[in-house]
């Protein structure tokens, strides 16, 4: 006949882990979280010392590497937009300041240009700082940039 002993232990320690959670949680062990006037209270303690007063704050010294300064100038150009382009089989081709340039090429000051297809044909011009302006054909166009001195 086979014995019930396995089963009576599983019992017995069931009822043993019932009993010691519902102990732990009548003590109130168990809250995780505070009021929020405890929470207050605990606050305001974090920071005083043994004899009450308010502990200082220490801010470290930070070191800091000196920041070479750079001689900057701010540069504006002017680009009239004449005319734009769109092939079906090659580079698109945009006229600025009555010469030509392909889709991608560079300017003289190291401006990008991009053709931009969409609903309205528009030229990007991206400036040596990463800003980009936008223009259509027959419009004259604002650059205004930051460059080192010497470059």
């Amino acid at each position: 006949m086979p014995s019930n002993r396995p089963v009576i232990k599983i019992i017995i320690g069931g009822l043993v882990l019932l009993f010691s959670a519902s102990h732990v949680a009548a003590a109130g062990l168990a809250t995780l979280f505070t009021t929020p006037e405890e929470r207050e209270i605990i606050n305001s303690n974090r920071y005083r010392s043994e004899d009450g007063k308010a502990k200082p704050v220490v801010v470290e010294d930070v070191v800091t590497a000196p920041v070479p300064v750079m001689n900057q100038t701010e540069i504006t150009r002017e680009y009239n937009i004449s005319g734009i382009t769109i092939s079906s089989d090659g580079p698109h081709t945009v006229w600025i300041n009555a010469t030509a340039y392909e889709d991608g090429e560079e300017l003289e000051d190291k401006s990008r240009i991009k053709v931009m297809v969409g609903d309205e044909i528009r030229v990007r011009i991206t400036a040596p700082d990463g800003k980009n302006y936008y223009s259509t054909s027959g419009e004259t166009l604002e650059v205004t940039y930051f460059a080192n001195l010497g470059s």
